[in-house]
């Protein structure tokens, strides 16, 4: 009998969804995106459910995001449907949340990336602790950051946006608050009781429960890079020259970490990946809905699995995990314009739903 990954339990009128793959620290596989919406659905049309409340069964990670190895080895053995499939069911459990109409709080402690960043952000409550750590790190799999980054990356400065989304620079709880990517901070220690407190209450109360478990945040740790971020990643800047501004930068501040990541992120991650949320974040002023950026995820994410540079960037980071990828094409200035044309050609693809 398979392992079953995620639970679903009804306590007092409170839909509760339990990530349990804690080995792969949530990893998100088809099975579990199926399952989870059609929770959603069910709760969604049921008078008697008030809020739903989604968490881990480890402090270790809300979720570390999809399980991109798993899809690889199904393109490898059986083509592309399969995969597809999970990046539509991935997506579509995003829509089901940010329309679900009912308050959904997601409790974010420990890892919190890429596809988990999706379950979290659509959520109307997102709660992080002092051990959240939050990152989009698609770029070094060749993939990009998906599941509506457009969006909720993009209500964040330009500037952090692109250093979160192009480099996927990890950051914390603190600095998640001061982003707009968490509602409220609470400690490590009082997670389980905020659940529990959340289980017992009705959805008028939410926010009450919720503010009695608040901490102070602290000082963002992203305060202190703030001038260089902005240097580097300024409005106008191409990702060529955000590279020759941090290689710039790294010979006048040799022990600033935040430059050393972003010199290695342009000079390791997959340039099409760079260059091609770059300018997903150019058209995310004149995307304002949600079912529209999801759908543009899905159709992106369908061309880029058929690259040559996701089977590559899994194997690299994830299988034989050697970490050196070879590109194709291996510099930022052989993307040129007519390949992303290509990939954001959405003609003849289907429907998100």
């Amino acid at each position: 009998m398979p392992q079953v990954h995620i639970h679903f339990e009804v306590i007092k009128g409170a839909g509760l969804v339990t990530l349990d793959r804690p080995t792969a620290l949530n990893a998100l596989t088809v099975e579990m995106v199926t399952d989870l919406r059609q929770a959603l659905v069910d709760w969604r049309d049921d008078p008697a459910i008030s809020h739903v409340v989604i968490a881990s069964s480890s402090p270790r990670a809300f979720c570390a995001g999809g399980d991109i190895r798993q899809a690889r080895e199904t393109i490898i053995a059986n083509g592309f449907d399969e995969a597809d499939a999970f990046f539509r069911g991935e997506y579509l459990v995003d829509l089901a949340i940010a329309e679900f109409g009912k308050p959904i709080i997601a409790l974010c402690d420990g890892v919190v990336m890429g596809g988990g960043a999706g379950l979290a952000e659509h959520c109307s409550h997102i709660i992080m602790s002092e051990t959240t750590r939050f990152a989009m790190p698609e770029t070094s799999i060749g993939l990009f950051p998906d599941v509506g980054a457009s969006l909720f990356l993009g209500r964040c400065a330009l500037p952090v946006a692109r250093l979160l989304g192009m480099t996927g620079y990890i950051i914390h709880g603190a600095d998640c608050m001061m982003l707009g990517l968490a509602t409220s901070m609470v400690a490590s220690a009082q997670m389980a009781g905020l659940k529990q407190s959340l289980l017992d209450c009705t959805s008028s109360k939410i926010d009450h429960v919720i503010a009695e478990f608040e901490m102070d945040p602290g000082v963002p740790a992203l305060n202190y890079h703030m001038p260089v971020i902005e240097c580097i990643f300024r409005d106008d800047a191409t990702p060529e020259q955000m590279q020759e501004r941090a290689e710039d930068l790294a010979l006048m501040r040799p022990n600033d970490k935040l430059v050393s990541h972003v010199v290695t992120a342009f000079a390791t991650r997959c340039p099409v990946s760079i260059k091609l949320f770059w300018r997903l974040l150019q058209m995310a002023d004149g995307i304002t809905d949600i079912g529209e950026a999801l759908t543009l995820d899905y159709h992106l994410a369908m061309r880029m699995i058929r690259r040559a540079d996701y089977i590559e960037g899994v194997r690299a980071v994830l299988v034989d995990r050697d970490n050196a990828p070879k590109w194709s094409p291996n510099s930022l200035a052989l993307v040129d314009k007519a390949l992303l044309d290509v990939l954001f050609d959405e003609d003849g693809l289907p429907p998100l739903c």
